[in-house]
């Protein structure tokens, strides 16, 4: 069509340029045509009633939509203005203006609803019969020969005003729908965004754990090749501990086996660190189980002087986890607790029954951690100790998040450090 794809400001202003252009031949065909005095104030009206229209017809809607009665009051008052127009330039006969009546008609029309429309339409065939001259409803004759004119103007008045209404309901709709399917497209563009970022972000982490694998995977290598040269060292020096009589060399012996069991322990932590793990789930007795490593490192606890508790409060026994690897977790975490602690501390396990699991907490009375390095116990290869691995809390941070727990750190330095393992 004509003008579609054309700005929607450049549209308005061509569409109020045609309407003031055709109300401005109709005003002035108007004067040129009769020049009494009735027709120079009805020129006047028409003129109130150009500009009426020009105002309610920019902000109308949002007048109806802000404000109904005052919506509702534009419009009467646009039919009276109607009313003084042909009331004014009316003759003899009616006026020839009477098709203003249609303004308010197509404003209400297009504004209101089925039933607003018939009351506009209505009172606007009221108005136009108002301004007929007395003869033509007085006499017999005027009667019979004006009738099928009035009959036909009445329905052009209600058919005009049904259809407006019903074309702009249809466009209500329409736009309605468009703006519907505009939010929606929006949601679909937001949630595409979103997949996208995810997808991205995704990639970067896929990309980065493939490297990390491939690490892994060297490192694992390297480690198994450094194990057997290990091995080698250790026999040798042990059959040649056996060899040699001199006291110094079998102290140089002593250490090259130390410092090599050293060695392949840091691997085996190192190789356990690396490998994904798949937790065994079984029944498990915890009281038991925990019970079994305290009696084990007994003797370590009474040679320090440190006394070692524990305190079951858990309303059920048995748990499904691994057990061999809660085992590594609290032996590694109950050796860290006695190596902590001095002569006349204590060390303790509290088991209790949590909302969602169980929880085992491991405290000492120790030294505690600093507030810098409580947030790196449990990186690898991170360690204060000066034969450590710094491998033994990340085995144990690793081991409870693949049994889906949780392994926290509550520490005051001077008063000692506690270990919660949480699991469901």
């Amino acid at each position: 069509m004509p003008g579609d794809g054309m700005p929607e400001s450049y549209r308005l202003r061509i569409v109020t340029l045609v309407q003031g252009g055709l109300f401005l031949s109709l005003l002035l065909l108007l004067l040129t045509f009769e020049h009494s005095g009735r027709f120079i104030i009805g020129g006047a009206a028409f003129t109130l009633l150009i500009g009426f229209h020009f105002y309610i017809d920019r902000d109308f809607r949002t007048l109806v939509n802000e404000s109904p009665q005052r919506g509702v009051l534009s419009v009467v008052l646009y039919l009276l203005l109607c009313t003084l127009v042909v009331w004014f330039t009316r003759g003899e006969e009616e006026s020839p203006l009477w098709i203003v009546f249609f303004l308010p008609i197509v404003v209400g029309a297009s504004y209101f609803g089925f039933r607003g429309t018939l009351i506009t339409c209505g009172a606007a065939l009221l108005l136009f019969i108002s301004h007929l001259p007395p003869r033509m409803y007085l006499q017999h004759q005027a009667r019979v020969e004006e009738f099928p004119e009035l009959l036909g103007f009445g329905v052009m008045f209600f058919l005009v005003g049904i259809l407006i209404q019903d074309f702009a309901q249809q466009n209500r709709l329409q736009l309605n729908r468009t703006q519907q399917l505009n939010e929606q497209l929006l949601k679909n563009q937001k949630h595409l965004k979103q997949s996208l970022e995810q997808l991205e972000t995704a990639e970067k982490t896929l990309k980065a754990k493939e490297k990390m694998a491939s690490l892994g995977e060297l490192s694992a290598g390297i480690a198994h090749e450094i194990r057997n040269p290990l091995g080698i060292i250790s026999s040798s020096a042990q059959m040649l501990d056996t060899e040699f009589a001199d006291q110094n060399a079998r102290q140089l012996l002593d250490i090259i086996q130390e410092e090599a069991t050293r060695l392949n322990g840091l691997i085996t932590d190192f190789l356990f660190f690396g490998r994904q793990l798949e937790p065994q789930l079984c029944d498990c007795d915890l009281p038991v189980l925990i019970a079994r490593d305290i009696e084990s490192l007994r003797p370590i606890a009474d040679e320090k002087g440190v006394g070692l508790t524990f305190d079951n409060r858990s309303k059920q026994s048995v748990e499904r986890v691994d057990p061999a690897m809660i085992q590594q977790v609290l032996l590694n975490l109950l050796l860290n607790a006695l190596e902590a602690t001095e002569s006349g501390g204590q060390v303790s396990i509290l088991l209790r029954s949590e909302d969602t699991g169980f929880s085992i907490a491991v405290s000492d009375t120790g030294c505690g951690i600093p507030p810098e390095n409580r947030d790196k116990v449990f990186d690898p290869f991170f360690t204060t100790k000066g034969n450590g691995t710094g491998l033994g809390l990340a085995n144990s941070y690793k081991i409870i998040q693949s049994h889906g727990g949780e392994l926290t750190l509550t520490s005051t330095v001077g008063q000692g450090s506690t270990f919660t393992l949480t699991l469901p």
